[in-house]
C-alpha cells in the first residue's frame, strides 16, 4: 500500500530527527481525521499543546535555533525567557509573535 503524504512526512521527520512519541502521533491523527471530515481544523484546538521538555526548532537567515519549553518559560542559549515572543525578538532583533515565529500558532 502506498504511503499518503502525511505518512511520508512523518517517516521523513523520524528518519531526520527521531521517532515521534505515540501520544503526539495520536493527537496528529485526531487533527488529520478532523480535517478529512471537515476540510478545516479548529484553530482553537488544544490537541497539540506545547508541553514541558518540548524542543522548538526554527531556521532563520541560514541558522538553526532551538528553544526548550520549560514549566514556567523558555530556555534559549542558556538563558531563560518568559515568552516565545521574547526569544523571537532576541533572534530577529524585531518584534515578532513568538508562537507564529516558531510555527506553533
Amino acid at each position: 500500500m502506498a504511503l499518503n503524504i502525511f505518512e511520508k512526512r512523518i517517516k521523513a521527520w523520524e528518519e531526520k530527527y527521531r521517532p515521534i512519541a505515540p501520544e503526539i502521533l495520536r493527537k496528529i491523527n485526531k487533527l488529520v481525521e478532523q480535517y478529512d471530515k471537515t476540510q478545516q481544523v479548529d484553530k482553537d484546538s488544544k490537541a497539540l499543546l506545547i508541553v514541558d521538555g518540548t524542543k522548538l526548532v526554527r531556521e532563520f537567515r541560514g541558522r538553526r535555533y532551538t528553544v526548550l519549553v520549560l514549566q514556567d518559560g523558555y530556555e534559549f542559549n542558556g538563558e531563560k525567557y518568559r515568552s516565545l515572543s521574547a526569544v523571537a525578538n532576541q533572534i530577529t532583533g524585531t518584534h515578532w509573535n513568538g508562537k507564529k515565529f516558531f510555527g506553533v500558532a
